[in-house]
């Protein structure tokens, strides 16, 4: 885990940076993107910042998308068309409610996300402390950083009811992502009193789809006023990771929605996401490995204040596993 004070010894000789390099993505043509801003404006290799770069893959891959199908559902009561929702229900989680049969809700979105902090470590304040080793000499060099990054995200969906109880969706996502790094510090050696101090700002900039994501959902219990439904989402990689525009990894997640009709409409989610390998998560042999998978649990309500105005609240919560830093937005 990343700690206030982030330290790193890169121990170099020639051997070492031949086979290094031999392995670094960076190294390649791959080096434009934005997996490689971090390593290019500390002059490492890419496996220097394997940690940092899975923490923020996981988190730009994993950011919620709004709900398919959000909107006032109708049922049919007695051969009578019926509101079955008071409000247009939550943005970020799941009713237990599906759209209907041969019902076909299309939607657009646009979330803006900017990052914050790693593992509590504030990303406009980030300390670290580099070792070079040559034959002659040992240097240390002090660095403090500044890491942004936002991202822009447009979502068009479309959820199809197969039947009255069984819907099936579609997500295709369309990212930019900024991200900057700018650094100061200062080279010390230890064996004289020289030192050089360097200041450094480098931009990127990454623009295209991300990942599709596929998704059915099925009510398996319907009470007067409550339900429950099961469903799954499936990821596909579609999305460029070393852009950081896509996770790089399948992902499925199964996961259970419960909610309760009425003028006030509370909700629960409860799933589990997993994850397969990625380019973003390599280890320090440049081998690549899991996405930290995670438990996810959302929870809120829906108040259809009116025919034309519902307030929502939602909390997303997720709890990750095998992973290495924490990346906040």
């Amino acid at each position: 885990m990343l700690k206030r004070m982030l330290i790193f010894s890169i121990l170099l000789t020639q051997f070492s940076t031949v086979t290094v390099m031999a392995q670094d993505v960076c190294s390649t043509t791959a080096r434009t993107k934005l997996y490689c801003l971090i390593p290019t404006a500390f002059q490492t290799p890419a496996t220097s910042f394997n940690f940092f770069n899975t923490s923020f893959a996981t988190a730009l891959s994993q950011l919620p998308l709004a709900t398919p199908a959000s909107g006032i559902i109708y049922e049919v009561v007695n051969g009578v068309l019926t509101e079955s929702t008071r409000s247009f229900g939550p943005i970020m989680s799941e009713r237990a409610e599906t759209t209907g049969r041969h019902k076909l809700f299309l939607g657009f979105t646009y979330q803006h996300f900017a990052f914050n902090s790693i593992d509590g470590t504030d990303l406009k304040n980030v300390p670290i402390v580099f070792t070079f080793s040559t034959p002659t000499d040992l240097i240390y060099t002090a660095t403090n950083n500044r890491i942004s990054t936002t991202v822009n995200q447009y979502a068009a969906y479309a959820t199809f009811g197969l039947t009255n109880r069984v819907d099936v969706s579609i997500a295709v996502p369309f990212q930019r992502i900024s991200m900057g790094v700018s650094s100061t510090g200062t080279e010390y050696s230890t064996t004289s009193s020289a030192q050089e101090s360097f200041q450094e700002f480098i931009p990127g900039v990454a623009s295209g789809f991300g990942d599709v994501l596929l998704a059915a959902k099925g009510t398996v219990w319907s009470g007067e006023r409550s339900g429950v439904a099961l469903g799954a989402e499936l990821r596909l990689p579609s999305g460029d990771a070393l852009n950081f525009l896509g996770s790089g990894a399948v992902g499925v997640k199964p996961y259970m929605a419960w909610s309760r009709k009425g003028k006030i409409s509370p909700h629960v989610n409860l799933g589990y996401q997993w994850n397969g390998n990625s380019v973003l998560a390599r280890n320090s042999a440049g081998q690549e490995q899991q996405l930290p998978t995670y438990f996810m649990y959302y929870f809120g309500a829906d108040i259809g204040a009116t025919k034309r105005l519902t307030i929502i609240a939602d909390f997303l919560g997720e709890e990750f596993f095998n992973e290495i830093g924490r990346a906040h937005v």
